[in-house]
């Protein structure tokens, strides 16, 4: 009984380190920075260095955007907790500002929807045709992830 679980917690112990250590070995990369964050892109479609630096200046001048947008969207969800909140506590429901929440909402959908189609159109454009159909396909998976995980 107790070779047993000499050798169970052994077998646990050498997994794990062989996880962590195939885990650290595969890191896509060691810093926050831009650049490596979309490192891998890079090599998935064979970038040349200087489709690179333009897609990765891209992303970069896209940022205020995405944090505006981000903003927006965190406006949002406070104000559909103060309307959880209302609800909850006072037993009624404001139904005109639930409507005004979900057209902002709807709007605000629309234009992030809007401006990453427009952003990945003008990566694209970056892009020799092999790379744009390498590229698309990619987008296409993470779509049908997406769609499939908001429908759970």
């Amino acid at each position: 009984m107790k070779r047993t679980l000499q050798i169970i917690a052994l077998g646990i112990t050498a997994s794990f380190c062989a996880e962590v250590l195939y885990f650290d070995a595969n890191k896509p990369c060691g810093d926050d920075s831009l650049e490596c964050q979309l490192s891998w892109i890079q090599d998935y479609l064979n970038l040349s260095p200087e489709q690179f630096e333009t897609v990765v200046a891209m992303h970069r001048d896209r940022q205020p955007e995405v944090r505006r947008l981000q903003e927006k969207v965190q406006s949002l969800e406070s104000r559909l907790a103060a309307l959880e909140d209302e609800r909850i506590n006072n037993d009624s429901i404001d139904f005109l500002a639930f409507y005004n929440y979900l057209q902002e909402k709807v709007t605000l959908d629309e234009t992030r929807d809007s401006s990453t189609e427009s952003f990945l159109t003008r990566v694209e454009d970056v892009m020799d045709a092999n790379q744009r159909e390498r590229f698309q396909n990619l987008i296409k998976e993470f779509k049908s992830r997406t769609k499939t995980e908001s429908q759970i």
